[in-house]
């Protein structure tokens, strides 16, 4: 057996781990992990299971469920599923070498957890909402109103390709406008990713909040909700999760 570790986290010496996990402490750091046979995540193993649904998703919600049990006992620097070290030697030594980004990391995300703001566009009452938000959309419609029947047809294919050129910009836009609400009533930490940062997927916010603060997150959510339904718009909450997005220092 090529024995290493899997390693799901960096928290504080002390930090009681999981059921079913290690503890390695160095100086004023602790990792937290299994033990695992590394040829069967080996980078050849990975690529010929990319595709592999059942394999993936056993693997991601182990990684989950014993992120979830951590945070419990407090707060740790989440790590990505597959990070492997071939000995306890060398997670010791990454320990030592990023002791400070380590520990500046666990002191920024003291107290708090990630949410996510997805923002979900309903395709026909957004694609109106287009027309109200743009300007010349909204000329063109104009225009198309008072044009004959002929020249009305060709003016909706006009229509038809502009709102294809301003539907990412009016996103973005919107996404500004909601992450803005956001961080003026709870002056927190956000990162926003766009529809095309996610592979075609919604656009959404990730909110990096104190533990105490999710009942004021969902009253925002509730009133952004209020305020873009005409728009065809929905803000769904999720999480807490672990705070990936936030661990860099």
């Amino acid at each position: 057996m090529n024995s290493g570790l899997y390693v799901y986290a960096i928290g504080r010496a002390g930090h009681p781990p999981a059921e079913e996990v290690e503890r390695l402490t160095e100086g004023a750091l602790a990792a937290f992990f299994t033990r695992v046979d590394l040829d069967d995540y080996s980078q050849e193993v990975i690529d010929a299971r990319a595709k592999d649904v059942e394999w993936l998703g056993a693997i991601g919600y182990r990684h989950q469920e014993t992120m979830t049990r951590l945070m419990h006992g407090g707060t740790i620097l989440p790590l990505r599923a597959f990070t492997l070290f071939g000995s306890d030697d060398a997670l010791r030594a990454r320990l030592r070498e990023d002791a400070d980004r380590y520990a500046k990391v666990l002191d920024r995300l003291d107290g708090k957890q990630e949410w996510t703001l997805r923002i979900e566009l309903a395709p026909e009452p957004w694609s109106e909402a287009l027309t109200r938000r743009v300007d010349t959309l909204r000329a063109l419609t104009e225009e198309i109103a008072a044009a004959s029947a002929g020249k009305a047809f060709l003016l909706r294919k006009k229509l038809d390709e502009a709102k294809k050129q301003a539907s990412r910009e009016a996103e973005q836009t919107l996404v500004a406008e909601i992450e803005q609400a956001v961080m003026t009533k709870l002056a927190c930490d956000t990162v926003a990713e766009s529809r095309q940062q996610r592979d075609g997927a919604f656009p959404q916010i990730n909110v990096l909040l104190n533990r105490d603060e999710e009942a004021r997150l969902q009253e925002l959510v509730d009133e952004l909700s209020s305020r873009y339904d005409a728009d065809g718009v929905r803000v769904a909450l999720t999480g807490p999760w672990p705070p990936y997005t936030f661990t860099e220092g």
